[in-house]
């Protein structure tokens, strides 16, 4: 009997573990799709404004780099509303989970007017100090005007879709980032070429193919949830309560992304101190590890709202065990795409380039990105894991001290001054992700999910 029924509970806990790993995969899969798509519209106004020459491709590429910084904020947002959207549907608190909802979009209304107005008033500045001047800096401030004046487009795409998130719908948001590309290469093309009667407006008409795309994705996603009863019918149109809850989540996480960001930049003027080969194998490697690195976004995220969703419903082991199976999977995809960089690491590189310079540095540059899959994998999904509990503080700790206090000084002192050169420098990418891992598992396993409060 005894064995009979270890036997049963092996199958019962296999069976649970197959279920858990179907749901994560159900909500994961659609957000690296969502991501993929909504990278994709950045993607398109490069190649087509590339077809118009280098000035007005280098304007769309620089505008492109500051606005991810102002993005950065709005992704703060994002984590802070599908938390707690997530942890009042666990709940199957629909009341709550409507004001959450009607707060966000509340907060995106005001994001969207300082925001944008600030970006207005500062675009040029932001230009000059990257270094635009005469024609760069003019068609950069025409990109980045229309963008800010149609901000509220983006915001609310993205409000839209962490609510979707937060709820455990993320195929929706999926549909509406398909209707998002197929819209903007419609508008895009004529507006920017000047097609069937349309002026010919270059940057101009990409940066509105961008906003008019995104703004119809938004209204869909909007109307979406209204439909299926997401705001509710409550009277007013927020809450007090709701609206620090998403702040004290989401400005931790907003604080994560800009330190990363500004992380990257000097990381990169190192680099760039190396020659043009090795910034431009950086830049190639970069574009490689896009590839492992948005499927492992979309398990984090979908282990933001796991975690989030079972904490609502005090389901305590439940939310420990999503966390798990989320970064089992991750790791899986991750640690297959990090061996074919290790293997074969000059076939990815001939994939973006030929120059005989570039391709000398794919054999460190490969061979570092494929042996920092595993504590990349494990940091980004424990890291939402944290965030659906509300830790989103301890990421940006882990985000200061592997960015800015491991990987920024040993890569200066040991590339730079020791003169141990490119591959010391890459190598560091592997020590900040694996302090950054140890740091965030160290707190997921000693937090107790049962006195998490959100």
């Amino acid at each position: 009997m005894n064995l009979r029924g270890h036997a049963e509970s092996k199958l019962t806990q296999w069976a649970d573990q197959r279920e858990l790993r179907r749901t994560v995969l159900r909500l994961a899969l659609p957000i690296v799709g969502s991501d993929l798509l909504q990278r994709g519209v950045n993607v398109v106004d490069a190649l087509l404004v590339g077809r118009l020459g280098a000035a007005e491709l280098a304007a769309v590429g620089l505008s492109q780099l500051l606005l991810m910084f102002i993005m950065a904020l709005v992704y703060g947002l994002g984590v802070g509303s599908t938390v707690m959207v997530a942890f009042h549907t666990g709940a199957t608190d629909e009341r709550r989970r409507a004001w959450a909802a009607r707060t966000s979009l509340l907060i995106g209304v005001v994001a969207s007017l300082g925001l944008g107005g600030a970006g207005i008033l500062l675009s040029r500045s932001a230009a000059t100090f990257m270094g635009a001047s005469g024609r760069l800096l003019d068609l950069t401030l025409e990109y980045l005007h229309i963008t800010w004046y149609l901000f509220a487009a983006y915001v609310f795409l993205h409000l839209a879709s962490a609510i979707f998130q937060g709820v455990g719908d993320t195929r929706t948001p999926l549909r509406a980032m398909v209707g998002v590309n197929v819209l903007h290469v419609i508008v895009a093309v004529p507006l920017v070429f000047g097609l069937v009667g349309f002026p010919r407006l270059g940057v101009v008409g990409a940066a509105l193919a961008s906003g008019i795309s995104e703004g119809v994705g938004a209204a869909w996603l909007l109307w979406q949830a209204r439909r299926r009863g997401f705001f509710g019918q409550a009277r007013g149109f927020w809450s007090v309560q709701e609206f620090w809850r998403i702040l004290r989540v989401g400005l931790p996480a907003m604080g994560e992304r800009l330190i990363t960001h500004g992380m990257q930049l000097v990381f990169a003027r190192i680099v760039i101190g190396f020659g043009v080969a090795a910034y431009a194998a950086h830049q190639v490697g970069i574009n490689i590890e896009s590839l492992s690195f948005l499927p492992g976004l979309g398990f984090a995220k979908a282990a933001t709202a796991l975690v989030g969703q079972r904490l609502g419903a005090r389901d305590h082991s439940g939310a420990r065990r999503c966390a798990w199976q989320a970064n089992l999977v991750a790791a899986g995809i991750m640690t297959a795409f990090g061996a074919s960089f290790v293997l074969f690491p000059r076939a990815w590189v001939v994939l973006f380039t030929s120059d005989p310079g570039v391709l000398g540095y794919s054999v460190p540059l490969l061979t570092a990105i494929g042996l920092l899959q595993v504590p990349l994998s494990f940091a980004m999904v424990t890291s939402g894991a944290l965030r659906g509990a509300g830790e989103t503080h301890v990421v940006l700790v882990a985000a200061i001290v592997g960015g800015w206090m491991v990987r920024l000084p040993f890569a200066y002192v040991g590339g730079v001054v020791a003169k141990l050169g490119m591959t010391m420098v890459w190598t560091t990418m592997i020590l900040d992700w694996l302090v950054r891992c140890a740091i965030v598992s160290w707190r997921f396993r000693r937090l107790s999910m049962g006195e998490v409060r959100l």
